[in-house]
């Protein structure tokens, strides 16, 4: 097969917080696939070039890219974030494994979401943290509730993607609910929309005070672990570093 597939990460959305290797890759391949709005944020890189938005599930978009890499083409998959984190990358290598396929395949990081709304909170991911999905389409529901239960338990910072969908304010409300069995109320919780970009919309609160209400879909959300402090409008979780310690 002469043709490769190239996993863009194209970052939080914002133009400037995309790599320059990222760019440099999306002006030099020839089809490029991606959700609509994916491809909004990168129209200047891929003018008079084959795009393809149309709704599809990501194995969907897997087969089709490794089809146009059939043709020896150079094909790009645009992920929003990082495309090794909650994106095409892992779909696209068990895409492969499943059906004993092989192409060339380059993965192009990007700034994760989490990153980005963490540095528009602060520096609430500056000691050991979690990130979990709490979306139900990847992950059973009960290995969701187990995987906070243990993050909550060990203190861990709990990143939260996906804190809604079709159920609403459920999933969100229940994971408050079990951190809140190890966590103080007064726990800081960071509440990032768009970060980074012109829409941003940033919202430090407590884990006592969090409004599922008030929490878009789209939203990434950030709950302190016991020494998470705000200071100036910011959401700081420390490292401690002691005399004579080190890594």
């Amino acid at each position: 097969m002469s043709g490769s597939v190239y996993l863009v990460g194209i970052g939080p959305g914002g133009r400037d917080s995309m790599t320059p290797r990222a760019r440099d890759r999306l002006k030099k391949v020839a089809v490029v696939i991606g959700h609509q709005t994916s491809l909004e944020l990168v129209s200047e890189l891929v003018t008079n070039k084959e795009t393809i938005s149309r709704e599809m599930s990501p194995v969907e978009r897997a087969a089709l890219a490794f089809a146009r890499a059939g043709e020896g083409k150079e094909v790009a998959v645009v992920s929003t974030g990082d495309p090794g984190i909650y994106a095409i990358a892992s779909t696209f290598f068990s895409y492969l494994r499943d059906n004993g396929l092989s192409v060339q395949v380059e993965v192009i990081p990007g700034i994760t979401v989490a990153s980005a709304a963490a540095a528009s909170l602060g520096s609430p991911l500056g000691h050991d943290f979690a990130v979990i999905s709490l979306a139900d389409l990847a992950t059973d529901q009960s290995d969701i509730k187990k995987r906070l239960e243990a993050a909550a338990k060990a203190d861990f910072v709990v990143v939260l993607y996906n804190p809604k969908g079709k159920v609403g304010d459920a999933r969100i409300k229940e994971a408050v609910a079990i951190l809140l069995t190890h966590r103080k109320a007064t726990t800081p919780v960071g509440i990032a929309v768009k970060a980074t970009t012109e829409l941003e919309r940033i919202e430090i609160t407590t884990l006592g005070e969090i409004s599922a209400g008030n929490i878009a879909t789209d939203a990434l959300v950030i709950i302190g672990n016991s020494e998470t402090f705000v200071y100036n409008g910011k959401m700081v979780t420390p490292r401690g570093y002691h005399k004579g310690i080190g890594y």
